[in-house]
């Protein structure tokens, strides 16, 4: 009579359980790991818009007035984008659709008097609603007596920031759109 001999190892089953266990903590850790760094780079934005808050803060101390201008200035180094990225609609936005922003010098310039060292950095992340693409911040016209920064944040995120008089809230799809409007002057 012949006798098998017991064979060590896994079997076919056995394998394919392992395998599926890998793949369902290794989705996890994918869809985790994506929602941290979302949360990353909304707090980038948040940090750097809070930058320039205290920044007009003390320029209106230096100079009696926030920094005028008749244009839509991005915050960040020269050369940074904001506002809508790309696309025409003006579906998500309640104001045209916030294009039209682009890095300006002679913002820089004067927002660089009371900015020691590098210009604080929103966010480069892109963000899509309604067939547009959002990102950054940008500082609104001003004559000098007001000023309202605007800024986007990925997902269904509050708007909290301190220095502001007020700040309104708008989110739709995966943006959400933060209008700080800081203490005007008399």
């Amino acid at each position: 009579m012949q006798t098998w001999a017991k064979q060590k190892g896994f079997t076919i089953v056995e394998l394919l359980i392992v395998i599926v266990v890998i793949g369902v903590l290794a989705a996890i850790t994918v869809v985790a790991f994506n929602g941290v760094q979302t949360r990353a780079e909304n707090v980038k934005t948040i940090q750097a818009v809070s930058a320039y808050v205290k920044a007009a803060h003390n320029y209106v101390s230096l100079y009696g007035t926030y920094p005028q201008t008749t244009v839509y200035p991005c915050m960040g180094a020269l050369g940074t984008s904001c506002a809508r990225l790309s696309g025409t609609s003006t579906t998500c936005t309640a104001s045209g659709g916030d294009g039209g922003a682009s890095s300006q010098a002679a913002f820089d310039t004067e927002i660089r008097k009371v900015i020691n060292g590098n210009m604080p950095q929103p966010s480069s992340q892109s963000i899509a609603c309604g067939g547009n693409t959002y990102g950054g911040a940008y500082f609104r016209p001003s004559s000098g007596s007001t000023a309202v920064i605007v800024f986007y944040l990925k997902g269904d995120q509050p708007c909290q920031m301190s220095g502001v008089q007020s700040m309104n809230r708008m989110q739709q799809e995966e943006l959400t759109r933060c209008v700080a409007t800081l203490v005007p002057l008399s």
